[in-house]
């Protein structure tokens, strides 16, 4: 007995000193072991198992990100502030019993491949604005599990899939709540091999670049130059002639509209950002036009800023729009935004705007934003781009037909942060009315909100109701909604800091 124990002891050591595991604290060794799995390849697996100190596997962690990081040299890594959202979200809103959101099959997906393009919800209990319909039937979804489909279309199935189209299905095959993936229609582990490899933007990578940093000289005192005052005219005559007529129009062109939101961003700075959007429905293209101007007044008619600037429309769907970021101190004001081809102007829009300048330590929530098109862009936006957070995306619309999503975003200034999880602990109430008095409603449940800075932790957070399902897939709805104006409102307690806010938004279905 005395010899085989001393047998056993030997095996252990052996495997001590050949297992990273074993040598590595626990607190190291479980990196490997969350949703950085996924992300690492199989030379990685190998170096990580063979790391003999908890100082081995510092410098492979900071090496791993280093040859992901897609401006080197520069304090910012945003591959890594990205993955560290994903994760951060998928914890939230995917956790499974027992499991760690992030681990589950569909973090997993959202940590390798990003969000989504559109996402169908089907069976289980749905509220009555999602009653499963005949479209359950079409997802495979007949024997009444509740189902989540992730569907990737156009630029981003071709980058993350190398498809035209790719679909994951996720089936709670219990009622547990342990969505597990089905088997897709293309080769998965392909797939994630391709997107693992091409996320390695520095290969061949062997130690950790310095990060830059400038020679700070000191200038000679001069006197400061007088602030240069915003443009309050406009160039063009035939502008300033289109803008006076438009605001003594009765109603904006059909199909035009503007929308606007306040925002602070993830380094604390307010901004206004502006669109607007023309209905593809009004006869124009993104050729009609190649100019955009436009004038901001305030509540005394004063003007306060004019511009006029060479642009493109960018295509949204069957719509297409323009956006644009501008500074505003609290107030009143009434703006006009038009486009012109050449000289000619095209379409003038107006809108009153009322902004308060939300400060960065301010609580509170931005305005109701709706959209059918929010989606992840390829390359990360700068800060206060207009209604665009790192890679994702919002197109705001007010006008819907019953083949669209509705979708919504909200900013949340400084909800309280939950000790737990370092994250917001927030509830919502969906209430979608029409002019009659009849309203569907969804009942107060969960929703995750995403840390606009990457990082969990005190700041600014997104409520986007589309990533999750959270949006509300019209053509689910039975019956369909008729056309006609409609309201939709948003109730969101926050359980942390004990404060509720309540959110409304018109639109149009326009059949």
């Amino acid at each position: 007995m005395k010899r085989k124990r001393l047998l056993i002891v030997a095996a252990i050591a052996a495997f001590s000193a050949v297992s990273g595991f074993a040598a590595l604290s626990p607190a190291k060794a479980d990196w490997a072991k969350g949703p950085v799995q996924f992300l690492m390849t199989k030379d990685e697996v190998a170096q990580w198992n063979a790391l003999q100190s908890d100082a081995d596997a510092d410098a492979f962690i900071a090496l791993f990100w280093a040859r992901r990081d897609p401006t080197p040299g520069t304090p910012r890594n945003e591959f890594r502030e990205d993955f560290e959202a994903r994760a951060a979200y998928a914890d939230k809103a995917f956790a499974a019993p027992r499991v760690r959101g992030s681990l589950t099959d569909r973090g997993k997906a959202l940590v390798i491949f990003g969000a989504p393009t559109k996402v169908f919800h089907s069976g289980g209990p749905t509220s009555q604005m999602a009653q499963p319909s005949v479209t359950d039937t079409a997802l495979g979804n007949d024997q009444g599990n509740e189902t989540f489909t992730w569907s990737y279309e156009g630029d981003t199935a071709q980058r993350r899939f190398g498809l035209p189209k790719a679909e994951l299905r996720f089936v709670d095959r219990l009622s547990t709540g342990d969505f597990r993936m089905e088997i897709p229609r293309f080769d998965y582990s392909a797939a994630q091999q391709r997107i693992i490899t091409a996320d390695i933007t520095q290969p061949n990578l062997t130690s950790v670049p310095k990060v830059q940093t400038q020679t700070v000289t000191v200038p000679m005192p001069i006197t400061p130059a007088a602030a240069v005052a915003p443009s309050t005219t406009l160039k063009t005559a035939a502008f300033e002639t289109a803008v006076t007529e438009a605001k003594s129009a009765k109603a904006n062109p059909k199909g035009a509209m503007i929308t606007y939101a306040e925002f602070v961003s993830p380094t604390g700075e307010y901004y206004v950002p502006v669109s607007l959007t023309v209905r593809g429905a009004a006869g124009l293209n993104p050729e009609a036009a190649d100019t955009v101007f436009g004038v901001v007044e305030d509540a005394s008619g004063k003007r306060v800023a004019a511009f006029e600037e060479p642009a493109k429309l960018t295509a949204s769907k069957n719509d297409f729009f323009y956006d644009r970021t501008i500074d505003l101190p609290a107030g009143k004001y009434t703006v006009a935004l038009g486009l012109a081809k050449g000289t000619t102007p095209v379409v003038v829009v107006t809108s009153p705007l009322e902004v308060t300048a939300v400060s960065n330590t301010a609580t509170g929530v931005s305005k109701l934003v709706l959209s059918n098109n929010i989606h992840e862009s390829p390359e990360a936006a700068p800060v206060k781009s207009p209604f665009a957070f790192g890679h994702l995306k919002i197109v705001p619309t007010a006008i819907f037909s019953n083949k669209d999503d509705l979708d919504y975003f909200i900013e949340i200034h400084n909800p309280g942060i939950d000790p737990a999880t370092n994250l917001p602990k927030l509830q919502m109430k969906i209430d979608l009315s029409d002019g009659k008095g009849r309203t569907l409603s969804a009942p107060l449940a969960d929703m995750p909100a995403l840390p606009l800075s990457g990082q969990p932790g005190p700041g600014q957070y997104g409520i986007i109701g589309t990533a999750t399902g959270g949006g509300i897939p019209l053509a689910q709805v039975t019956p369909p909604l008729a056309p006609g104006d409609y309201t939709l409102k948003l109730k969101i307690v926050d359980t942390v800091a004990k404060q509720s806010y309540t959110l409304e938004q018109k639109f149009k279905i326009t059949g």
